[in-house]
C-alpha cells in the first residue's frame, strides 16, 4: 500500500492524510518513507487539527504538531474510564489563545448560551453542562473532571432555582434559559441518581457525602436532591391548587438565604424573659430550637427494589438509566428544642460544638400519616470541612426507625435549610431511602400556626 501511495503527487497524498483521525496518524508512521513525508509536511498537522478540532483565525505562531499531540493525549485521557487518571494529566491540556480560536470567539459572542445573559438578569455559573453546547469541544471539556463537576454543582446549589430542563439544541437560540425553557427533562436523571442504592454505604454515611469516609459533601448528589424535591413540591402545589400555602422551599430565588446567619425570624418572648446565661439556646450556634417544615419523597418500594435489584443491572461504574416514575410526597412539621451541648469528637469539625436536640414531628399534608407522627431526636455538628451536618432519628414507641443525614446549604443558620437523604436506621442495603429537606419557619417551638395545613 505504501508503494502505491508514494506514487501519488505530494499534494494528493497530503489531501488523503489530512482525513486521517489524529489518533491514527502514529500508526501510519511504521513506514519510514511515509514517516519522512509526514515529518516534512508542515501543513498536515495544521489541516488535521482544523478538520477535527477547531479553526484558527490567526495570532501567535502555533506549533501544530505539538498542539495536535496534546489534543490526542488529552482526548484519550478524558475518554479513559479511570477517574483517577484525569486529574493527574490535567496539566497536559492543549494550549488555546482566545484570539486564535473560531469556536472560542463564537462562545464569547454567545456568552448567554447557558441561559445566563444580561437580558434575563441571571449570573453565569461555570456549569458542567456547558459541554453539551459545543460538540467540537465536548471531549476536551473540563466538565468531565469530578472536581469541576463538584464545583459546578455546588454553585448550582447555592444559586438555587434548580434546573429542570436542558435545551435539545442551542442552534438558533442565543438566549436559552435552562430554568424556564422546555427541553430534555432532567428530573428522571436526577431521580436515577437519588434512588440508586449503590451510593448508600457506611462510608458515605448514607447521606449526601462522598463515598470515601471523609464526610466531604457530594454536591452532585445535593443538586439531584434539589431537582427532585423541587419537581415534586411544584407538582403537588399545582395538582392540589395549594399555591396559597407556604410550601415553596427556600431555594426558589437566586442566591437567597445562602449566607451564614441569613435566617431572620421573629424572636420568641421566652428568649427575652429568660436570662441568657441559663439558656441552652443562647449557647447553640446552630439555632435549633423552633418549628421546622420538612418534605419527604419516596418511591413505591416495589419500584425501588426493581430499579435497584432486577436482573438487568448496569456495571458498578455505570449510572442507572433515567426513571420517570411518580413519587409520593409528605409535608411534616417538626418542633424541636436544643437539649444539650458537647465538645466535637475526633472526626468532627472543631470550630463549633455538637448540639443534641429532641422534639416531635407531625403530619401536615396529608393530615393523617402514621409514619410522620413520631418523636424526633438528633444532633448537628460541623464536618471536618466545616459544613453543617444534621442527623435526625424518627422514634416510634421508644425505638428509632428512620434516620436522615443532611447538610445545611451555605453554612450555619442559613435560611436555605437542610438537604439530604432519609433511610432505614439500620442502614439496610435494600432500602428504603429517599430525598428530604427541612427549613426553619419559626423560632417558637410552641407556635401552633404550622401544626396543620389544609390543601
Amino acid at each position: 500500500m505504501a508503494y502505491n501511495l508514494l506514487q501519488l503527487p505530494a499534494e494528493v497524498l497530503h489531501s488523503i492524510l489530512a482525513y486521517v483521525n489524529p489518533e491514527d496518524l502514529a500508526a501510519l508512521r511504521c513506514c519510514h518513507t511515509i514517516d519522512d513525508f509526514i515529518n516534512n509536511d508542515g501543513l498536515l498537522f495544521k489541516d488535521i487539527y482544523h478538520r477535527h478540532y477547531d479553526v484558527a483565525l490567526g495570532g501567535p505562531q502555533i506549533d501544530w504538531r505539538t498542539q495536535l499531540q496534546k489534543f490526542v493525549h488529552f482526548e484519550k485521557t478524558l475518554l479513559s474510564g479511570d477517574e483517577h487518571i484525569k486529574p493527574q494529566h490535567a496539566s497536559n491540556q492543549p494550549d488555546e489563545d482566545p484570539s486564535t480560536s473560531e469556536e472560542r470567539q463564537k462562545l464569547d459572542r454567545d456568552n448567554d448560551v447557558m441561559g445566563y445573559g444580561q437580558e434575563n438578569g441571571d449570573e453565569a455559573p461555570a456549569s458542567a453542562m456547558s459541554a453539551v453546547e459545543s460538540p467540537a469541544r465536548t471531549k476536551q471539556s473540563f466538565a468531565v473532571y469530578r472536581q469541576l463537576r463538584q464545583l459546578s454543582a455546588e454553585l448550582h446549589c447555592l444559586y438555587g432555582v434548580p434546573i429542570q430542563h436542558l435545551p435539545r439544541s442551542s442552534k438558533g437560540s442565543h438566549n436559552h434559559n435552562l430554568r424556564t425553557s422546555k427541553g430534555v427533562k432532567l428530573h428522571p436523571y436526577a431521580r436515577s441518581q437519588v434512588y440508586d442504592l449503590r451510593q448508600h454505604t457506611q462510608r458515605s454515611l448514607w447521606g449526601p457525602f462522598e463515598g470515601d469516609g471523609s464526610q466531604k459533601v457530594d454536591w452532585e448528589k445535593v443538586e439531584c436532591l434539589m431537582i427532585i424535591l423541587s419537581y415534586n413540591i411544584q407538582r403537588f402545589v399545582d395538582r392540589y391548587s395549594a399555591h396559597d400555602l407556604d410550601l415553596i422551599p427556600p431555594w426558589d430565588q437566586p442566591f437567597e438565604g445562602v449566607t451564614p446567619y441569613s435566617l431572620q425570624l421573629p424572636q420568641r418572648s421566652s428568649e427575652i424573659e429568660r436570662p441568657l446565661s441559663l439558656s441552652i439556646d443562647s449557647q447553640d450556634p446552630y439555632g435549633v430550637t423552633g418549628v421546622w417544615m420538612r418534605v419527604v419523597c419516596f418511591l413505591d418500594y416495589r419500584e425501588l427494589f426493581t430499579f435497584n435489584f432486577s436482573e438487568d443491572q448496569p456495571l458498578p461504574s455505570e449510572p442507572r438509566p433515567p426513571i420517570d416514575t411518580e413519587e409520593a410526597i409528605r409535608f411534616i412539621v417538626i418542633k424541636m428544642k436544643a437539649m444539650r451541648i458537647e465538645e466535637p469528637g475526633e472526626h468532627d469539625g472543631k470550630g463549633l460544638p455538637i448540639v443534641h436536640f429532641e422534639g416531635v414531628s407531625s403530619s401536615a399534608l396529608p393530615p393523617v400519616d402514621p409514619n410522620a407522627n413520631s418523636k424526633i431526636r438528633g444532633s448537628v455538628r460541623l464536618t471536618p470541612q466545616a459544613e453543617v451536618r444534621w442527623t435526625t432519628f424518627s422514634v416510634f414507641q421508644g425505638e428509632e426507625r428512620w434516620r436522615s443525614e443532611g447538610i445545611q446549604v451555605g453554612g450555619v443558620q442559613t435560611a436555605r435549610g437542610i438537604i439530604g437523604f432519609w433511610f432505614d436506621k439500620d442502614f439496610d442495603a435494600y432500602g428504603p431511602a429517599g430525598p428530604t429537606a427541612f427549613w426553619k419557619v419559626s423560632n417558637d417551638p410552641d407556635d401552633e400556626s404550622w401544626s396543620l395545613l389544609e390543601a
